[in-house]
């Protein structure tokens, strides 16, 4: 049987080939929708396939302008939800690179995965980076700001 963390790593490198690939039909297919994705000045939410296409062609757009010839996603820690054995919540560091050079900084992300109809699949990712600065993703309608309380803004 599985760990989680192989469950999660087996998801990331998989979804992370079709993404650099630019297979975004079988990155779509992979996540659970309604879904989002938020970074630290930037939410989405994402109700369904076609509302997510357009952020994935723009961070891929990016990495690409920056030069990036290489796209990995390492787990760092992945347990199943102590009240649901059928969702796992993991953490990873994603790595743009060029060669072996850093194209920019690497950041963790949390993501969650829900089995269904015999799949494993992404719910949502949080990342811990600004879309400003990165331009991950890119949406007609954004919601700008963290969903964190101002208090736990202003501590860092």
């Amino acid at each position: 049987m599985l760990s989680p963390k192989d469950i999660y790593q087996a998801q990331l490198d998989e979804l992370g080939q079709a993404y650099w690939d630019m297979d975004f039909s079988k990155v779509l297919d992979m996540i659970h929708f309604p879904s989002f994705v938020e970074t630290d000045d930037l939410t989405l939410h994402l109700p369904d396939r076609e509302s997510y296409l357009t952020s994935l062609i723009s961070q891929r757009d990016n990495l690409t302008m920056r030069g990036a010839t290489a796209y990995h996603r390492i787990c760092r820690d992945a347990v199943v939800a102590h009240d649901d054995p059928h969702r796992i919540e993991g953490i990873h560091e994603v790595y743009a690179l060029r060669g072996a050079t850093l194209v920019m900084d690497p950041y963790l992300t949390q993501m969650s995965l829900v089995y269904k109809n015999g799949a494993w699949l992404c719910t949502g990712l949080r990342s811990a980076t600004t879309n400003k600065n990165l331009k991950i993703v890119k949406h007609p309608e954004p919601t700008t700001g963290s969903p964190a309380p101002e208090a736990a803004l202003k501590e860092t």
